[in-house]
């Protein structure tokens, strides 16, 4: 676990303290304990993202707890796997459980929007340490989380612009190559980093959209990067599959900057 993730799940933690104990019942507050679920991704492909953000989660607590609070807090675990269809079968019975009031999660900006109907009704104050879909805190969005959905991190709107200028710094004459996996993160997050990186005024030479699964072949993309002359590519989805698209790359012969998210 990296010092961001300790930091970012420390706020997350921190937040959720101050944002649920609101939507505590008088008899929760009038308990010695409460507890907490975490959700996210703990198996599957994406559960080293899960994990990662678990320990985070689990430091946050400890430390709050050895400071002798008067209301000590307890935690369960669910697993979505990062998928909005598993969400959708969990959190119901997280939304059953009167001892919970509330939740870090989920990770995913699919596996929160799935989750939203349960967590609302039930009132269950929601703070996610990575789910940075922009519509997911637009009121007018039908994906919308309020009034229960926080988090932590810039969402999209922010995080691509940033990443536009991050990518191209330094870089004599950028000609960017930008790739997104299709998925609610990752084609939100490109959606941003193109108009980013036109009010810059850098040069998008390409885009390619691709549904990575287990054994993708990803040496179509490669040969149009490759044709394209782009000196930066730029990666916009999960880091479970970046890795083999890099692999791609490499193996095609491309020496240049890659940026995966």
């Amino acid at each position: 676990m990296n010092k961001n993730t300790t930091r970012v799940l420390g706020v997350a933690a921190a937040a959720f303290l101050a944002l649920g104990t609101l939507t505590a019942t008088s008899a929760q507050a009038a308990a010695k304990s409460v507890t907490i679920a975490f959700q996210g991704p703990l198996t599957g492909e994406a559960a080293q993202a899960g994990q990662d953000e678990l320990a985070g989660f689990k430091y946050a607590l400890s430390i709050y707890n050895a400071s002798k609070p008067a209301v000590t807090v307890k935690y369960i675990q669910v697993d979505d796997e990062g998928a909005g269809s598993k969400a959708a079968v969990v959190a119901p019975g997280v939304a059953k459980n009167k001892a919970v009031i509330g939740l870090i999660g989920s990770a995913y900006s699919g596996a929160s929007e799935n989750s939203f109907p349960f967590y609302i009704a039930a009132g269950l104050t929601m703070v996610s340490p990575s789910a940075s879909r922009v519509t997911l805190t637009t009121p007018q969005a039908p994906d919308f989380g309020g009034p229960v959905f926080h988090r932590v991190v810039g969402n999209d709107s922010v995080q691509g612009p940033a990443l536009a200028r991050y990518a191209t710094k330094g870089v004599t004459s950028p000609a960017v190559y930008l790739v997104d996996d299709q998925s609610p993160y990752g084609a939100g997050l490109a959606q941003y980093t193109a108009s980013g990186l036109t009010k810059i005024k850098v040069t998008t030479v390409g885009t390619d959209h691709i549904l990575p699964t287990p054994g993708t072949d990803w040496s179509p993309t490669t040969a149009k990067v490759l044709a394209s002359k782009a000196n930066v590519v730029i990666y916009a989805g999960y880091d479970i599959d970046a890795g083999a698209f890099v692999k791609s790359l490499r193996d095609g012969g491309y020496k240049l900057l890659v940026i995966p998210t």
